[in-house]
């Protein structure tokens, strides 16, 4: 039988829920200083988006991009020192066409791309830039060829301006969301 002295005795209200309550948080405390202290002495890459590409891995991709692609690849020489390269890459042929593509970060703050690749440019256009409209010749002086063909767009979003040539036996493109001088002065300076 129960205790007369305990029945007599009344009990707090919501001390399981309290008790509960208090567990809980300190179980939160618990997890959420060790994450702090990560968030606080991790250094954060969210000050500068871009991630330059060093030089010894551009020229291994170069090296290993003109060793194996069907095609001569271009690349481009003398560019200012405030271009910076942010990436390079290629995809030798295979299950889809090759393809070579370095990409930049302009002094004017644009992105300037060279893509060089085996298939044909309607091919690239249908795949890449749906809804890019001839906007007619351009001459650069010092390029190779010297006219390219200009495209413009909206899709995707980056990438506002396309200048297109034949290359033998690729497909040339420069193409970015920098200005049209910016994207010239890439394709003068392709070899």
């Amino acid at each position: 039988m129960a205790n007369p002295v305990d029945m007599a005795r009344p009990r707090p209200r919501n001390s399981r829920l309290r008790t509960t309550v208090r567990d809980m948080m300190l179980s939160l405390a618990v997890i959420a200083v060790p994450i702090i202290l990560v968030l606080v002495l991790k250094p954060s890459k969210a000050g500068n988006p871009v991630h330059p590409v060093d030089a010894t891995t551009y020229q291994t991709t170069l090296g290993a991009a003109r060793a194996a692609e069907p095609f001569a690849v271009l690349a481009p020489t003398g560019l200012p020192a405030t271009w910076t390269l942010t990436s390079a890459y290629y995809n030798p042929a295979g299950s889809g066409p090759a393809e070579w593509h370095l990409g930049y970060l302009t002094p004017s703050g644009g992105y300037a791309s060279l893509e060089q690749t085996s298939e044909s440019f309607a091919g690239y256009l249908s795949d890449q830039h749906s809804n890019a409209s001839q906007e007619g010749a351009v001459q650069i002086a010092g390029a190779t060829p010297s006219e390219w063909q200009r495209y413009t767009g909206t899709s995707p979003a980056g990438l506002r301006t396309l200048l297109y040539a034949q290359d033998g036996k690729s497909t040339v493109i420069v193409a970015g969301s920098a200005p049209l001088a910016d994207l010239e002065t890439l394709a003068a300076a392709l070899r």
